[in-house]
Formats: C-alpha cells, sequence, structure tokens
C-alpha cells in the first residue's frame, strides 16, 4: 500500500510541475505566426530556386562533358 501511495505521490508531482512549466510557454500570437510563416514560404522558394538553378548548371557540365 505504502508503494501505491509513493506512486500516486509522484504522479501528483509530475503533473503540478508539469502544470508550471506550461504556464511559462508564450504562445504566438496569430501575427506572430503569419509573420514567421510568411519568412519560411520566402525562404523556402528562395532554395528551390537556388537549388534548381545549381541542379540545372551541373545538369548542363555533365552533358557536355559527356558529349
Amino acid at each position: 500500500m505504502d508503494r501505491l501511495k509513493s506512486y500516486l505521490d509522484q504522479a501528483v508531482s509530475f503533473v503540478k510541475e508539469a502544470w508550471a512549466e506550461l504556464l511559462k510557454v508564450h504562445f504566438p500570437s496569430p501575427r506572430e505566426t503569419a509573420q514567421a510563416t510568411f519568412v519560411v514560404v520566402i525562404l523556402t522558394l528562395v532554395m528551390a530556386m537556388w537549388l534548381g538553378l545549381a541542379d540545372f548548371a551541373a545538369t548542363r557540365v555533365v552533358r557536355s562533358l559527356l558529349g
């Protein structure tokens, strides 16, 4: 029985500590979320264009070397 009480005490302590940490979390506002999403989309497009250009150039070089 003491073992069960110990587990229950640990569980209650865990839940209290987890709740305390959750209260410290900063959730972004809708505006901050939109701004971060915009940045991610723009950077993704820039990287896609860069990789596409690099792939195109590498393909041209390899084709010219192979004949």
